[in-house]
């Protein structure tokens, strides 16, 4: 059964009211401890570590790394540029050309396919920022989408200024 959502669901998608998160200082934790190594092997060890490079999880879990860091982290310009040549060293990580997000955003769509799941990462061809995640589990008893990362926006300001935090839908 394949899960994706009508036109109908994309057009309420578009519709949807924005909602925005604010994290006060000490609230969000990196998804990697100190700094984001500029070198794409030390990267690529601290997204996965190298002891399990034989196992079948091991492209999964490296893709799944540039996702977390991707989406926990105001990635600059060049950080970006590592991130991209760590999902350039992924086994078996295949181009699968472009493709639009949820959002219809156009992007480089990145498939890996392994330990029964398949995950595709669609990348913004401009910026090298991820635009979306999807992985999609194929197995034989329940097939389907298990998860979709979208982001829409994101930044970082210098201020410590913030409106005040609310938890829920206004």
């Amino acid at each position: 059964m394949n899960h994706q959502p009508t036109s109908e669901k994309r057009h309420d998608l578009s519709r949807a009211p924005q909602q925005s998160l604010q994290y006060r200082p000490g609230q969000l934790h990196p998804y990697l401890p100190g700094g984001i190594p500029a070198d794409s092997g030390d990267l690529a060890k601290l997204l996965a570590p190298p002891k399990l490079v034989d196992e079948p999880a091991y492209p999964r879990t490296l893709a799944g790394g540039v996702v977390g860091l991707a989406t926990s982290h105001h990635l600059d310009p060049q950080q970006r540029a590592t991130t991209l040549r760590v999902l350039a060293t992924v086994p078996h990580i295949t181009y699968q050309g472009t493709t639009t997000d949820l959002a219809g955003r156009p992007g480089l769509a990145f498939q890996v396919v392994a330990d029964g799941s398949t995950s595709t990462l669609v990348i913004d061809p401009a910026t090298g920022e991820l635009l979306a995640a999807k992985e999609w589990i194929d197995g034989r008893r329940q097939p389907g989408l298990f998860s979709y990362i979208l982001i829409l926006e994101r930044g970082h300001t210098s201020t410590d200024h913030l409106p005040p935090y609310t938890t829920g839908a206004e």
